[in-house]
């Protein structure tokens, strides 16, 4: 994921559209038999059509061709132009233009509306917020205690500039001077790890961790990691 260079880290009302089930969409409109695939299960959909992809590479490329060249005609029909388009992926797109044509061959609707939109700085990660919801996409080990942060993030008022950087100072001070071990600790499969200033990345079971002195844990690293990418990116959208 690349998100536009050409667009600020920070902006607010874009539009978010994508083929609903991509692929189960455009099988179903060349007339394959969907019998027994069911479109609501997304897991169950995928392995399945899956299979059939497994099965058949030339329909890989099939539906590879139908979704890039759809994908095309609606920026093509929407003129669509270079600044407002934020992020191109494969089933759909990021723009801050609102569409007037969105249904025409293969439907492309719209699947959220976000109050504000914050770009990592390194451009490969976004936070957005729907007024409702935070959605977090292109950040790698996440988990739910870190993720807490980035949601906090995305919630941010960011038209009060002085209330804005009071939060990201707590929000630094709660991860850097935390006193809970377990705010550290990185799920991944039946494993845990933990970085610690000595060490770097160790395995750790949870009951360890629980009892482990937060003073040898590198708290700065998790804060550089997970949330400095996007304060950067405020701090410069916000004093430029």
């Amino acid at each position: 994921m690349k998100i536009n260079e050409n667009v600020p880290f920070l902006i607010r009302d874009v539009f978010l559209h994508d083929i609903v089930s991509c692929h189960y969409t455009i099988m179903d409109s060349l007339g394959f038999d969907m019998t027994g695939i069911p479109v609501n299960d997304k897991f169950e959909r995928n392995k399945q059509i899956g299979l059939m992809m497994r099965s058949n590479p030339r329909l890989v490329q099939i539906l590879r061709k139908i979704t890039i060249s759809t994908i095309d005609e609606y920026i093509l029909r929407n003129k669509i132009k270079e600044n407002e388009l934020i992020l191109r992926q494969y089933d759909g797109f990021i723009t801050t233009k609102k569409l007037n044509e969105i249904d025409k061959y293969i439907p492309i609707p719209l699947r959220h509306h976000f109050i504000h939109f914050l770009s990592s700085l390194d451009r490969t990660s976004y936070i957005a917020y729907d007024g409702n919801k935070v959605k977090i996409k292109g950040v790698s080990y996440r988990y739910e205690k870190i993720d807490q942060y980035l949601i906090r993030l995305g919630k941010c008022n960011f038209a009060d500039r002085i209330e804005t950087f009071k939060e990201l100072q707590r929000i630094k001070n709660e991860i850097v001077f935390s006193t809970d071990p377990m705010l550290f600790c990185i799920p991944s499969g039946n494993k845990n790890y933990i970085f610690l200033k000595a060490y770097g990345q160790v395995e750790i079971s949870k009951t360890l961790a629980k009892v482990m002195d937060v003073n040898d844990i590198d708290r700065q690293k998790y804060f550089d990691f997970y949330i400095s990418p996007f304060t950067k990116s405020i701090v410069f959208e916000i004093i430029k």
